[in-house]
Order: C-alpha cells, then structure tokens, then sequence
C-alpha cells in the first residue's frame, strides 16, 4: 500500500499536544522521513533542534534544555 500522511495521524497529534505542553516556547512536528519528532526552540537562545523517536523522551529533553537557558546557561 502506498503511504500517505493519513498513516502518521496519530505522530502528528502528537507533536501537536508537545507543541501546546510546551508553549510558547517550542514548536514539535513529527518528520516521516526521521520516523520521529522534532522541537524547535523558539525563545532567545541559539538551540540546535531536538529530535527523538520517543515522545516521552523529547518532553524531556525540552524541559531540560528550557531550564538550561532560563538559568542563563548553553543548552
């Protein structure tokens, strides 16, 4: 069967709910190509894009990286 973006529906809601847990500051989308998500930084700092195939653990790695750069530090 050919593949159509109808098939990651449930990846795409999920980088949706990342992007409102994590508002203002991030922005998740799911890559079909990578097989997992990506989060843009969208405050201050220079952040290099995070990417992980589990959601769970990108959440994480978000929150670690905003603490990083609220207490002024490089993420």
């Amino acid at each position: 069967m050919k593949w159509n973006p109808e098939h990651d529906r449930a990846q795409q809601e999920t980088a949706d709910a990342l992007t409102l847990q994590h508002a203002p500051h991030w922005w998740v989308m799911w890559s079909y190509s990578l097989r997992a998500w990506v989060a843009f930084y969208l405050g201050p700092a220079t952040v290099t894009p995070l990417r992980h195939p589990h959601p769970d653990q990108l959440s994480q790695h978000m929150r670690y990286v905003t603490r990083r750069v609220a207490a002024g530090r490089s993420p």
